[in-house]
């Protein structure tokens, strides 16, 4: 049976839908994602809605004092009164042009008159306190520490040797006090105090290592693990290190409360058995900052970029200061020198407190963008290109869509073609030499009745979208859970999403013939599906299903 959609909800003119011509393809005015008209508050600058406080026309309201004549209302640059200069207290200039000596204390020696940068008191290295120098040029300077093993004479890229792991702010117990503090942790289901009172415990037996304590907690069956996990995406930055201070250890040891994978992500590098989680832990540390910069000029570890040989290059992530009402880079839309644009505003008309799909003014297709050449000044269906007068597909007569027919809906079944049902009403027996299969193409049966071997060619992975391959074989890191959700229109899997897979859908487990590009998608294949096929797709009115008829 078809799920019906409500188009109020995701298909009508307004919400996340195609309204009609409209050259975006989406919902009314929805170029963001969202209507002008729709209830997102009102400005904060003049109180009215329709537009945010970055596209308001009307000037800004300062909140504060200003810093040159204290009155409410506006910021010192914006000021109606005579500049006063904060340093001689004239008018006529900013402190920072003032021609008299400063008054701001130098944070150097404490004086006032100049600044740190004008002191004629020569600066003192940190490191011995004499003049002349800074502390990167002293003579005198101790040997570096390294941050790994705290001996001198190298750095932590250059140690090779175990970390001295200072656990000074660990509680000094007993051994069976602490093992009975992770017994009470285990019972509280609390990893914090259950990882604090490991610590203890290794603390008062410092040889203890990770197969010791899963070997413990296994004999005396007290419900914690340790599972060795890999992860071969951690950060260059850090490192996976053991109880005894190896680092580079391949596998990220981690405490849980159950010896199965909770989460279905995890099964694959989930250890198989206990003996190879055994040796997983031989191998195996928890992550650990390494102690060593990472450049972000070459991105390699050992100095900063501050101290890198190499040629500078640009930084493409670096943030960019753009205008987002002349789109212009270099400025803010506050200090925008052009006209404030109203981008709520009608496209139609280009005027305000309304949307194009209210506008009462004849359309203008000058700012329209044709969806099938591109090219400006005419809509699609007018495309000297391919576009055109079409008919429509409830009346056949020309002039004018289905959706704007005054007719009373043709109602065409599927199964038998004849008018006036649908084809989930349809009394004649089902046709299947009109179903195409969406494995083999072939026509006469549905996919999941199809004799041919699976054509995995057709299987879209709703994890990297590439074709080839199901989810679960992805070689591919799994994507963040709200790119694909559970069952939320996954490309070819077997009874995923709305409109995607094998024989599935929102409501039906396929076979039937309501299955459009809706919410339910049955075996026939919707116009929008997974596969790309839909066979005999109805009208679009029909079953929520999408398609040309």
């Amino acid at each position: 049976m078809s799920a019906s959609v409500d188009n109020s909800t995701w298909g009508g003119a307004g919400a996340w839908g195609a309204n009609g011509d409209d050259q975006w393809g989406s919902g009314g005015d929805a170029s963001r994602g969202f209507n002008a008209d729709s209830d997102g508050g009102p400005c904060t600058t003049c109180g009215e809605t329709g537009h945010t406080k970055h596209d308001c026309a009307k000037p800004n309201i300062f909140p504060g004092a200003c810093n040159n004549c204290g009155e409410d209302g506006h910021m010192a640059r914006n000021c109606p009164q005579t500049l006063v200069c904060r340093n001689c207290n004239k008018e006529g200039h900013m402190g920072r042009d003032c021609p008299e000596a400063s008054t701001m204390e130098c944070r150097r020696c404490g004086e006032t008159g100049h600044m740190a940068r004008e002191c004629p008191i020569p600066m003192t290295c940190r490191s011995c306190g004499k003049p002349g120098h800074m502390s990167k040029e002293c003579p005198d300077k101790p040997a570096p520490v390294c941050f790994n093993c705290q001996e001198e004479g190298h750095s932590a890229k250059e140690c090779n040797a175990p970390r001295k792991v200072n656990r000074a702010d660990v509680p000094d117990v007993a051994s069976n006090e602490a093992w009975e503090k992770i017994k009470e942790a285990i019972k509280e289901r609390d990893l914090d105090d259950v990882k604090e009172a490991v610590q203890m415990y290794v603390k008062s037996l410092p040889e203890t290592t990770y197969m010791d304590l899963e070997d413990g907690f296994r004999a005396q069956n007290m419900g914690l693990y340790l599972i060795g996990i890999e992860r071969p995406h951690l950060a260059p930055t850090l490192t996976n290190m053991d109880l005894q201070g190896h680092l580079d250890k391949k596998y990220t040891v981690t405490y849980r409360f159950s010896d199965k994978p909770p989460r279905p992500r995890e099964r694959d590098v989930w250890p198989a058995s206990p003996e190879e989680n055994k040796e997983r832990l031989a191998d195996g540390g928890e992550v650990v900052d390494r102690g060593i910069p990472k450049c972000s000029n070459c991105e390699e570890l050992g100095h900063t970029s501050k101290n890198c040989t190499e040629e500078k290059r640009d930084n493409m992530d670096k943030a960019v200061v753009k205008c987002y009402n002349c789109d212009e880079e270099g400025h803010r839309v506050r200090d925008c020198p052009t006209p404030r644009v109203d981008k709520f505003a009608c496209r139609n008309c280009g005027k305000s407190g309304h949307s194009s799909k209210e506008c009462t003014e004849p359309r203008d297709p000058s700012t329209v963008e044709c969806r099938k050449c591109n090219e400006m000044g005419h809509f699609s269906k007018d495309c000297p290109q391919g576009g055109g007068d079409r008919s429509c597909r409830n009346c056949g007569q020309e002039g004018h869509m289905a959706r704007d027919c005054t007719e009373p809906r043709k109602l065409i079944c599927r199964n038998c073609t004849k008018e006036g049902h649908l084809s989930r009403e349809c009394p004649e027996p089902l046709d299947t030499s009109k179903v195409q299969c969406r494995n083999c193409d072939e026509f006469g049966h549905f996919s999941k009745q199809c004799p041919k071997p699976l054509d995995l060619t057709k299987v879209k992975c709703s994890n990297c979208q590439e074709m080839g391959h199901f989810k679960s074989k992805c070689p591919n890191p799994l994507a963040p859970e709200d790119d694909g959700g559970f069952g939320g229109g996954g490309r070819g899997g077997r009874g995923g999403g709305h409109s995607s897979g094998f024989g599935h859908g929102d409501t039906t487990g396929g076979g039937g013939w309501d299955h459009g590009s809706g919410a339910a998608a049955g075996d026939g294949g919707g116009a929008n599906d997974g596969w790309g096929h839909g066979a005999y797709t109805e009208t679009a009115a029909d079953d929520g299903g999408g398609g040309n008829w």
